[in-house]
């Protein structure tokens, strides 16, 4: 065969630019970094954080864990006291994860040298019985509060150290908490905004592949956020119009990144008010390269009337929903991705030098402006925007409400959808004062009469 008859590839045609993005600029460090001598560390530490399940801990061995990137053991005293402390013996360094756990504390393997829970040294056998150490030296320790399965520890100063927080989807009727928690290898902020961004639950959850949850997530809903006035606090308002119903849902979040959803199962069938979570979750940060969902699926006729949910899936890096774990096959994870593939896949850090963030991404910029904010008090020697010390259960607004309202010919459809939402959390601001019980009476009461106001039924033509 001649020259002449070879046939060669042609370079394709277009306006090729990869070289022109081939260089990254770096993360955001104020943002991603969590370290102890960091600004957003220095915030973050003002609040209490999900360490672990106690399922984790056992009643006779050390849990070695990490938090905020801080290498920590948690143990159970034989008396039932949980302690929380940094994982090196004050001797001489050795791991207290081979410690042995005593009536009160916990008891280094190499030298014997015992600390409470607090921290205090209890016990330094071999010295001499004159011996200053326990009074002039004391151990790394944190505070722990055990609810409902979960530890949790505050690692600020301590004379800022809040209340810790009970919100009002923690105690209601009907309603099981169970504890679970999920390891993801990226940056904390990255996967705390997956909740701020309801947008991607139209195309990720639905119409990129196959329904995750239920055919109604798959319409467009209108979206508009709700920022409570004293900066603690965003919810997303994603509206749909499904058949002749009008459903409402509402996620939220408490900074830095304590939120909650509605459930998966919600088909938009049937006339509903006021149905509350179906998680309650924070985004802890390990360190600045690896996250945990710790949280609580709920179960219960409150929340899931048909019994769809599993308990029996739901535990330590397993869930009863599809796609928050990389426990599938690689080739099932890119055909049917979902929230764990898209949060990952942006990579150990995400970087927002590469973003071009849109319409879509409001929610996201929400977040990053309010973590600003409180990293930028906690600098200038302020305690951050917190829920208020008061003993009181903290009001939250999650909730799913299907209203029946039809279309009003004539009426522009997102506008209908609109009004409804905002009235909506306008009856959820109205009962911010009301104990528990009463408020869930009366929200739900409230709610029912929209579908009677004349501003969302045909009356509305004759005004």
């Amino acid at each position: 065969m001649s020259v002449a008859e070879y046939i060669w590839p042609q370079p394709p045609k277009g306006n090729y630019r990869g070289s022109q993005k081939a260089s990254r600029p770096a993360p955001d460090p104020l943002l991603t970094q969590t370290g102890p001598e960091t600004p957003c560390g220095k915030y973050l530490r003002m609040f209490w954080w999900p360490i672990g399940m106690t399922s984790e801990v056992p009643d006779d061995l050390p849990h070695k864990t990490k938090l905020l990137g801080e290498d920590l053991v948690l143990f159970k005293t034989r008396q039932g006291e949980y302690g929380c402390l940094h994982l090196n013996c004050s001797h001489r360094n050795t791991s207290l994860e081979f410690g042995h756990v005593t009536e009160c504390g916990i008891r280094c393997c190499y030298h014997g040298w015992e600390y409470a829970v607090d921290g205090t040294i209890l016990d330094t056998p071999g010295e001499p019985a004159g011996s200053k150490i326990k009074e002039r030296v004391f151990h790394g320790a944190y505070p722990v509060v055990e609810f409902k399965g979960l530890l949790f520890v505050y690692m600020g100063p301590q004379e800022w150290m809040p209340e810790f927080p009970v919100y009002d989807t923690f105690n209601l009727a009907d309603d099981e908490l169970v504890p679970y928690s999920i390891s993801y290898p990226a940056n904390w902020l990255q996967i705390a905004e997956n909740t701020t961004d309801p947008y991607h639950t139209v195309f990720l959850h639905a119409n990129h592949s196959i329904d995750h949850f239920e055919e109604s997530w798959g319409e467009m809903p209108v979206i508009d956020w709700h920022e409570h006035e004293n900066g603690r606090h965003t919810c997303n308002l994603c509206t749909f119009r499904w058949k002749d119903k009008i459903w409402v849902r509402v996620y939220e979040t408490f900074f830095p990144s304590f939120s909650q959803v509605g459930s998966f199962f919600e088909t938009a069938e049937d006339e509903k008010y006021f149905q509350r979570a179906a998680i309650t979750k924070w985004t802890v940060p390990v360190d600045d390269t690896s996250t945990k969902i710790s949280a609580w699926r709920h179960f219960g006729k409150a929340i899931d009337s048909d019994n769809l949910g599993r308990r029996e899936l739901v535990g330590k890096d397993t869930v009863d929903f599809l796609g928050q774990t990389a426990d599938r096959p690689y080739e099932d994870r890119q055909r049917i991705p979902s929230d764990y593939e898209a949060q990952v896949g942006q990579g150990l850090v995400a970087v927002h030098g590469t973003e071009n963030l849109g319409h879509t991404d409001r929610g996201v910029a929400i977040l990053r402006k309010n973590l600003r904010a409180g990293i930028e008090r906690v600098q200038n020697g302020e305690p951050p925007v917190r829920p208020p010390q008061n003993g009181q259960e903290v009001p939250s607004y999650c909730s799913d409400s299907v209203l029946p309202i039809p279309e009003i010919p004539g009426v522009d459809d997102e506008e209908l959808r609109r009004q409804v939402a905002h009235a909506v959390v306008d009856v959820l601001r109205s009962a911010d004062d009301m104990p528990r019980d009463e408020r869930v009476t009366f929200v739900k009461s409230e709610l029912e009469k929209l579908k009677d106001r004349p501003e969302f039924t045909q009356a509305k033509l004759a005004s």
